[in-house]
């Protein structure tokens, strides 16, 4: 009894996957090759963009990923979930860790003291005194990322958070293609 249900919970999961995966295949069209598509180039752009704005999971093959599009001033921003709320990162591969103001920081409820502030941090406007905290999780998209590193620096010192290489190393990939940065996981 037990396999039979197996068995079709295994045949629902992956009918339930194949729209999901030609939708994927869709965005993989014959122009990539040098061959033209025959579709015209406004229904191609709005295919590209509409796909570079759904974070998805492939289903097939278990990768989780998420697309965050260039802003305006050539950066990479997006809505994450720090601890279950919402935070705006802008995504920095220059920085180690992940860093936030110390708003945030109380925002997402961790308790700190003037003692934890015991490390010396190098920024981009001088150097400055943080604390070093782990983040339970965070998310983008369909990714999920547990157990991240992160300064918390003084707001003076810190006017948005930065989604530096604590949590970006934990990818499987990421990239830059186009206008637009996908992570995969």
């Amino acid at each position: 009894m037990f396999k039979k249900i197996f068995i079709i919970s295994c045949a629902v999961l992956g009918i339930a996957g194949l729209p999901q995966y030609a939708q994927d295949l869709s965005r993989f069209t014959d122009t990539d090759a040098g061959a033209p598509n025959s579709a015209p180039a406004s229904v191609q752009a709005a295919k590209v963009t509409k796909a570079a704005q759904a974070p998805r999971a492939h289903y097939t093959t278990g990768v989780r990923a998420a697309s965050i599009p260039m802003d305006r001033a050539g950066h990479f921003s997006a809505d994450f979930r720090i601890n279950g709320r919402n935070v705006r990162g802008l995504i920095d591969t220059g920085a180690t860790y992940v860093a936030l103001n110390a708003s945030t920081a109380r925002n997402l409820g961790l308790g700190l003291t003037s003692a934890d502030f015991k490390h010396e941090v190098n920024t981009a406007n001088g150097k400055t005194r943080a604390a070093l905290v782990v983040l339970d999780r965070m998310d983008v998209g369909s990714i999920s990322v547990n157990r991240v590193e992160a300064f918390v620096l003084d707001d003076k010192a810190l006017s948005s958070t930065l989604i530096g290489m604590s949590f970006m190393s934990k990818l499987d990939s990421y990239r830059v293609r186009g206008n637009t940065l996908e992570l995969a996981l």
